[in-house]
């Protein structure tokens, strides 16, 4: 029995917005469950159980690939950006706002294979015939794209099928990042998922590959020919329409998941942006109300200093009126009696009565300016 091979490179990461932390994250998040980072994922086909048999790599930069690991308290999969870093450094061009550091590639063995072959795999893992397969197409990958631009890979086994993701960056020899000059258009994607194929039957992997057999008409052999060779067109062009259906599929579900990403990181942000702006609007209220209780304690000292230099110049026009009464004046208030109460007392009482008014009249009038600011903040709080 023969088997599909499913080959999908539609999976753009752009530069900029976090997508790419949040794509290195979703890829390798059985590492960084390991370490005790956990992070959100909005793919919801993950089995959360299943992620620690998820199985990651990074490019080590010496040919090879390796585990992911914690530095410096950060989580593994920032070992992905790093070497990403790495190999952008490299292009001789400033990066554009728009660029694509980054190229997902799914390289998904048939489901059917794997329950026929490996059907313990949900509890598990891969057997050592699926990692000699996979082992294959990785070759084949390190081939097409260069090993140095392969940021690392992870077989993910906590979703329906197991499917490798690889991590691929478009930097050419000469120091470009040029997706075209890896991705050509659809006769190339044709001719590298031909290529895989090839090369997976080649390493013994049973692909499936469409055969006519010779019809029972009678035919002459130029003839023959001539109507095998446009089935066997036929049949190639139904296998590439197949592999292009398969890439569809497969498209979609990675654009949905990265669209639930990105949805995901915009819901936080906005969600941190309400944070601040309920935070500004209420610093604001307390610097207007506080700016508004200055006012009326400064509007209430004002009135009491007015009131006080007024009782001051009161007092020192009736002392100097006083100092300006005969000699006899002073007797006289205090020979004089009205009711049996000498004069002088009449008049110190009506005195010390009048100040006390003003005094009384002057506390009003704070009073009334302190609580109109503390109204007019109370309805703004409102």
């Amino acid at each position: 029995m023969s088997y599909t091979m499913t080959f999908d490179v539609s999976h753009k990461v752009k530069i900029g917005g976090g997508h790419v932390k949040n794509f290195l994250r979703h890829i390798a998040r059985d590492a960084d469950q390991a370490a005790g980072f956990h992070f959100q994922h909005v793919n919801k086909n993950i089995v959360p159980e299943r992620t620690k048999l998820n199985f990651t790599r990074v490019n080590d930069g010496a040919g090879d690939f390796r585990a992911l690991k914690s530095v410096d308290g950060r989580p593994p999969s920032q070992e992905l950006e790093d070497y990403l870093n790495q190999r952008l450094a490299t292009v001789v061009k400033g990066l554009r706002k728009d660029a694509v550091p980054i190229r997902g590639i799914i390289l998904q063995l048939d489901p059917k294979w794997f329950e026929e072959h490996n059907p313990a795999w949900r509890e598990s893992g891969i057997n050592q015939a699926a990692v000699d397969n996979l082992n294959a197409s990785m070759e084949w990958a390190c081939q097409e794209f260069g090993q140095q631009n392969l940021i690392g890979f992870s077989l993910h086994l906590d979703e329906y099928s197991p499917q490798l993701q690889v991590l691929m960056t478009p930097v050419t020899e000469d120091g470009r990042l040029a997706q075209k000059d890896f991705f050509k258009g659809p006769s190339d994607l044709r001719r590298q998922h031909k290529e895989l194929r090839a090369h997976m039957d080649g390493a013994g992997y049973d692909v499936e590959v469409r055969v006519t057999e010779r019809s029972t008409e009678h035919l002459s052999s130029s003839e023959f020919q001539a109507k095998a060779d446009r089935l066997q067109a036929a049949a190639q062009d139904m296998e590439d329409e197949k592999a292009t259906y398969e890439t569809l599929v497969r498209s979609l579900d990675v654009r949905r998941s990265n669209l639930n990403i990105q949805q995901a990181a915009l819901a936080e942000k906005e969600r941190e942006l309400a944070a601040e702006q309920e935070k500004a609007r209420r610093t604001a209220e307390a610097a207007e109300t506080a700016r508004q209780a200055a006012a009326a304690a400064r509007f209430a000292a004002k009135l009491a200093r007015d009131e006080a230099e007024t009782e001051r110049a009161r007092l020192q026009a009736t002392n100097d009126r006083l100092q300006q009464l005969p000699p006899d004046f002073d007797r006289w208030l205090d020979k004089v009696r009205v009711g049996g109460t000498p004069l002088r007392e009449r008049f110190m009482a009506d005195m010390a009565k009048a100040r006390a008014a003003r005094s009384d009249l002057a506390r009003q009038v704070g009073y009334s300016v302190r609580d109109k600011g503390a109204e007019d903040a109370e309805r703004e709080r409102g």
